[in-house]
């Protein structure tokens, strides 16, 4: 069970991307807020549905760094959807080893340019 809140970010990453929510689900805070590019929820439940929308189309995880403190972590990983290879990075922070906040960030470059990432 990972103790640190790196090692959550890159479990809870690693779960999603490979399409296991149930366990996924089990590092989120209830109440959890999500602020990304195309979407914004709150609550546990219609997080969970815009994530497992999107992982359905995610392909080919691979880490690159994933850091922490006390309060908070920051993963940044490549991933495949669709065509395009992107990287994205996530600012998660933390309550009672939950994640409370998730904030996305990634590159759009290869979506607005129309090429493969």
């Amino acid at each position: 069970m990972p103790s640190t809140n790196a090692e959550i970010a890159r479990a809870f990453t690693q779960a999603w991307t490979s399409g296991d929510m149930t366990t996924a689900a089990n590092y989120l805070a209830d109440d959890v807020t999500f602020d990304g590019p195309v979407n914004h929820s709150r609550g546990k439940q219609d997080y969970l549905t815009g994530l497992s929308a999107f992982a359905q189309r995610a392909s080919d995880l691979n880490i690159l760094a994933a850091l922490g403190d006390d309060e908070q972590a920051m993963i940044m990983y490549e991933m495949t959807t669709g065509p395009h290879r992107t990287t994205y990075v996530e600012r998660l922070t933390f309550r009672d080893g939950k994640i409370q906040t998730d904030r996305l960030i990634f590159d759009s470059y290869p979506m607005r340019s129309g090429q493969p990432g």
